[in-house]
């Protein structure tokens, strides 16, 4: 009967002897993780010192040989391995730009020097818990997620037994139930917005594109990213009714700098939009101005930046800002918009449609985050006249004063 083999990526029995007059010599068979049996030595002043070096010289062959990180590599090892196989995924431009800058902005300067072997879910979690109070649960989600990657890599080269991510809680952030603008606030924000773009300004001129903006995103749900990503190839005026196709979107660079990223956000932002008459002939206007200008507009951007390049969002965003302070309306962002016109999607059509018109997977996304709650209440009187015992179906009169007190 044949012998069992030896566990891969164990040893077996340790034979000592004298190797020189000053040096003893310690072997023992090991069976690497290809499955072949190996022997293997080291030598030491003693029998006990020889056996030593042994077994540390043997623990460290458990990861093998053509392993491109183990249990010793640091974690700022570990991160370029990560950064590598980042860049050859199918990730977003935008993901891999965001995890990058994760990396080297919180991953490697914190725990970096760490080797992969120490990091254990202590070591991790007190990781999370100092980034959740120097930048905040949003960042430290991020880095839970890049971190959990990054062992993955490490458990497919035997660096770990167990992925250290694994089991920490992150707190969530705590987002603010959605304010959106009703259409009299619009319209009352939208006139005051462009008296404060028509008034002189020391330096340049004020911009006078940001009520256009409002206009758009307000009207349509888009994403800022999304609207400044635009060309007028992608608007058809003509159709019955006219539409805008979204295919694209703005993103910024880990470089610096904004490009056109031929894709949105998820695959759910490629959707169809409608456009009412009334953007619709506002986008002619501004067509024709844009032609007979003369100015440069390479990209045929529906709203390029004063330049002709592709609008940085950041940039309007502080713009914006401004305005928003000077005509009364600072809780209002470019994104308020975003919201107004889900909510109102979804008062008059249903949370469905305004996940559609927004570029969202799930309707639950859309009502958590962009539906604002009703402030008043319901007028249900047509529908619970139904319950009236005197007339049934009829609203009815009112009870008398005090008739109910008792609910009854």
């Amino acid at each position: 009967m044949s012998k069992y083999p030896l566990p891969l990526g164990t040893w077996g029995l340790v034979r000592t002897d004298k190797a020189t007059a000053r040096s003893w010599r310690a072997r023992a068979k090991y069976r690497d993780l290809d499955g072949t049996t190996r022997k293997v030595e080291a030598r030491g002043p003693s029998a006990a010192a020889a056996t030593r070096n042994l077994q540390i010289k043997l623990q460290k062959r458990q990861t093998p040989r053509n392993a491109i990180v183990a249990s010793t590599s640091k974690i700022s090892h570990l991160a370029e391995v990560f950064l590598a196989e980042l860049e050859r995924s199918d990730k977003a431009a935008r993901t891999k730009d965001k995890y990058s800058f994760t990396v080297k902005k919180y991953i490697s300067p914190g725990i970096g020097s760490i080797r992969v072997g120490e990091a254990t879910p202590g070591v991790v979690d007190h990781f999370i818990r100092n980034v959740v109070d120097t930048a905040g649960p949003a960042t430290a989600r991020t880095c839970g997620a890049v971190l959990s990657w990054m062992f993955k890599i490490a458990l497919r080269h035997d660096a770990v037994s167990i992925n250290p991510v694994l089991g920490i809680s992150i707190p969530k952030s705590h987002a603010a139930k959605p304010q959106a603008l009703d259409p009299k606030q619009f319209l009352d924000m939208r006139t005051k917005l462009i008296a404060w773009e028509q008034e002189p300004a020391l330096g340049r001129n004020r911009s006078q594109d940001l009520h256009e903006i409002a206009d758009f995103l307000v009207n349509t749900g888009l994403r800022t990213g999304e609207l400044f990503a635009l060309r007028w190839t992608d608007i058809d005026l003509d159709a019955d009714p006219p539409t805008v196709h979204v295919h694209s979107t703005v993103i910024r660079t880990s470089v610096g700098g904004v490009t056109i990223q031929d894709h949105p956000k998820s695959e759910h932002g490629i959707r169809y939009v409608t456009v009412p008459p009334y953007l619709a002939a506002a986008l002619r206007t501004r067509r024709a101005r844009q032609e007979s200008s003369g100015a440069p507009n390479p990209m045929g951007l529906v709203f390029p930046s004063s330049t002709g390049t592709v609008c940085d969002q950041n940039n309007v965003g502080k713009t914006w800002r401004k305005a928003a302070d000077a005509i009364g309306y600072p809780w209002v962002t470019l994104k308020t918009f975003r919201k107004a016109n889900a909510t109102l999607i979804a008062r008059t059509m249903g949370a469905e449609a305004a996940a559609y018109q927004v570029g969202h997977s799930k309707v639950s996304m859309t009502r958590k985050h962009y539906v604002e709650e009703y402030k008043e209440a319901i007028d249900t009187r047509a529908v619970l006249g139904a319950f009236n015992a005197t007339n049934p179906g009829k609203e009815g009169p009112a009870p008398a004063e005090g008739e109910n007190d008792r609910g009854e």
